[in-house]
C-alpha cells in the first residue's frame, strides 16, 4: 500500500487521518526534491512523529520511482510532501506508476501555498491567471516563459502567482533579491516594459509559519531593509492586475 501524505505549509499540519498510516507504515520516506526541507525541520518531523525518516532524492522519486511502487506492493510505503501532495506532477507520475501496477494508494490532502497564499493576500481568487515559476538562470539556461506568462495574465486583467526555484544541488531557496533580478532581466530582454517604476508586488514570506511577514511593495523602492525583512523565507511573490475596490483595502494593511 502507498501513502502519498501532505506535510501542509508548515510540516506540522499533516491531517490527523494520516497519522495511523504513519504509524502503521514499513518505511516513512520524505520528498526533499521538490521542496527544500531544512534539517531542523526534518528532525522536528521525526521526532513529533517518532519514527525514523528515509530522505527521498531526486532519482528516488523519477528514475527510480518504479522500484519505490514496488516495494509497496508488499510493504506499507508512506511518502511525506510539503503542502499538498498532488501540486507537483512528479507524485502524479508515482500515482500514475501505482495504478498501472495495480498497487493500491491513498492521497492525504494538505494546504497548499496556491489555497493559503491566495487567501492571505486578500486578493480575488476568481481573477488569478495561470502561475508560473521563477526558475534559476545559468549561463547556458536563461528561461524567459516566466515574463510570458505575466505579461498574457497582465492583458487578461489577472493577477500572476509566481513561485520561487530552490536548487536542489546547492539546498537554497531563491531569494528576494534573485527573484528581482530575474522579473527584470527577462523583462528586459523581452522589451515588454511590464516592470515600471510605479509597478507595486506583493511579497509572501514563511505562509502558514510563525514567522509569516507579507508586504506589498512598490517594486522600485525594495531595498536593503526590504531584502532584509525576507531573508530566509519561503517566498511567493504576487503580481497584480488591476485591482478593484476590496482588493485595494485588502492590500493597505500591507503597504
Amino acid at each position: 500500500m502507498l501513502f502519498l501524505i501532505g506535510m501542509g505549509l508548515s510540516h506540522r499540519e499533516i491531517p490527523s487521518n494520516a497519522l495511523g498510516a504513519i504509524a502503521d507504515a514499513d518505511e516513512v520516506l520524505v520528498d526533499q526534491y521538490t521542496n527544500f526541507i531544512t534539517d531542523e525541520d526534518l528532525a522536528s518531523i521525526g521526532e513529533d512523529l517518532g519514527v525514523s525518516l528515509i530522505l527521498l532524492s531526486r532519482s528516488d522519486l523519477e528514475e527510480n520511482a518504479k522500484l519505490m511502487v514496488e516495494r509497496a506492493r508488499t510493504r506499507k510505503i508512506a511518502i511525506l510532501v510539503s503542502g499538498d501532495p498532488l501540486i507537483a506532477t512528479t507524485h502524479h507520475t508515482i500515482l500514475d506508476l501505482a495504478h498501472k501496477m495495480k498497487v493500491e494508494y491513498r492521497v492525504y490532502h494538505a494546504a497548499s501555498i496556491f489555497s493559503a497564499g491566495i487567501g492571505e493576500s486578500g486578493l480575488d481568487i476568481y481573477k488569478f491567471g495561470p502561475t508560473t515559476t521563477l526558475a534559476f538562470w545559468s549561463d547556458n539556461y536563461k528561461p524567459l516563459s516566466h515574463i510570458d506568462v505575466i505579461k498574457k495574465n497582465l492583458e487578461a486583467g489577472e493577477h500572476t502567482m509566481c513561485l520561487l526555484d530552490y536548487h536542489y544541488a546547492e539546498k537554497r531557496r531563491m531569494r528576494l533579491a534573485e527573484a528581482l533580478s530575474l522579473l527584470h532581466g527577462a523583462d528586459r530582454q523581452r522589451d515588454y516594459n511590464i516592470l515600471k517604476h510605479e509597478t507595486k508586488i506583493l511579497v509572501l514570506g514563511d505562509i502558514g509559519k510563525e514567522t509569516q511577514k507579507i508586504a506589498y511593495l512598490g517594486i522600485a523602492k525594495i531595498g536593503k531593509e526590504e531584502l532584509r525583512m525576507f531573508e530566509g523565507k519561503v517566498l511567493t511573490i504576487i503580481i497584480p492586475a488591476k485591482l478593484n475596490f476590496a482588493e485595494e483595502e485588502a492590500l493597505l494593511k500591507f503597504s
